[in-house]
């Protein structure tokens, strides 16, 4: 402190002594001059006096009505200009652009200048980048633009190679261990891939709601004789009640993937196995379980949404200390 106030009076003797020197204003006898020292003394000193009560002190305002207008219209402006500018980058890379993140300055960096080289490392930025971002920070507006573009991709989708046209029903949707539960519930088999279950599935859900084929069920009320006719009429060989009983249930599954297969898989068919599981699920508590299940998964809001951030590949002209291109107040606002 010692150090600050000698060398601070050091300063104010150079200061003064050329302020002295230097020329302000003639007299009145117009011979003379007054010097800067003689306005510092009379005008800035006082003046410096003024500014200290000010910040000591403060300004009076009607602090009431003013400036509460004021953070109201503030809020206002930042709401519509936040707006304006997602509706633009919306424009520019679809319903990402009206969840972009303007606080997040690598959400900005990536979508105005994604691309360009990174001055400290010369590695060329990216281009896409995908944020995992919390569902309440994502606007209604933009949860609302989601739905619509899922809902055309889900129907595009449903054209396959072939042209025709596809979808998906409810044992799309469930897990393994669902579909081993419902193969359980109807006495199916339990093994083999995903696929396969789906398939043995669809094939005895369509059976049983057309009501015109033998069910796995049936095999047990059956007498020797209706199983050695059944078997006769499929091709297959007799033998114990035990063996033909697992020979006709491996035909019925059998006939049951291939049922699947030659179902379409439209909305035609689409229908025809919802309206079965629904049928189904009347009947069984495991049904009806897995199916409400389901249901429950489809209308619920994620929690994390998956914001795909694109470049419009814009050039930087300023760049952060560590290379990367700057989004602050000042690029922004000269872009």
């Amino acid at each position: 402190s010692c150090y600050d106030a000698e060398g601070t009076y050091l300063l104010f003797q150079a200061l003064k002594e050329k302020l002295e020197k230097k020329p302000w204003i003639p007299t009145s006898m117009g011979d003379k001059f007054l010097y800067l020292y003689q306005y510092y003394h009379d005008y800035m000193r006082p003046f410096g006096e003024v500014l200290t009560d000010m910040e000591r002190r403060g300004i009076r305002v009607n602090a009431k009505d003013y400036l509460a207008n004021i953070e109201i219209q503030a809020r206002q402006d930042r709401v519509h200009h936040t707006d304006v500018f997602r509706q633009w980058a919306s424009s520019k890379i679809g319903p990402n652009g009206l969840a972009i993140n303007l606080g997040s300055a690598t959400q900005l960096g990536t979508f105005l200048f994604g691309g360009s080289t990174n001055e400290k490392t010369k590695e060329p930025t990216e281009t896409v980048r995908v944020f995992r971002v919390p569902r309440v920070e994502i606007s209604d507006e933009a949860m609302e633009a989601y739905r619509e573009r899922d809902a055309a991709n889900a129907a595009a989708q449903q054209e396959n190679a072939n042209g025709e046209d596809s979808a998906q029903d409810y044992l799309d949707t469930l897990k393994a261990a669902e579909l081993k539960d419902l193969c359980k519930e109807y006495d199916l088999k339990v093994s083999g891939k995903k696929s396969e279950l789906q398939e043995r599935l669809r094939g005895f859900l369509l059976t049983k709601q057309e009501k015109n084929g033998l069910l796995p069920e049936d095999l047990d009320a059956m007498s020797e004789e209706e199983l050695e006719d059944e078997c006769t009429s499929r091709g297959l060989s007799t033998g114990s009640l035990k063996q033909m009983k697992k020979k006709l249930l491996n035909d019925i599954h059998y006939q049951y993937e291939m049922k699947s297969a030659t179902t379409p898989k439209d909305s035609d068919g689409f229908a025809s196995i919802s309206e079965a599981l629904e049928s189904a699920a009347l009947e069984s508590n495991v049904v009806k379980e897995i199916l409400d299940n389901v249901k429950s998964k489809a209308q619920e809001e994620p929690k994390w949404i998956d914001v795909t951030v694109t470049s419009i590949g814009m050039k930087p002209d300023k760049f952060t200390a560590g290379g990367a291109p700057s989004v602050t107040a000042d690029v922004l606002r000269n872009l």
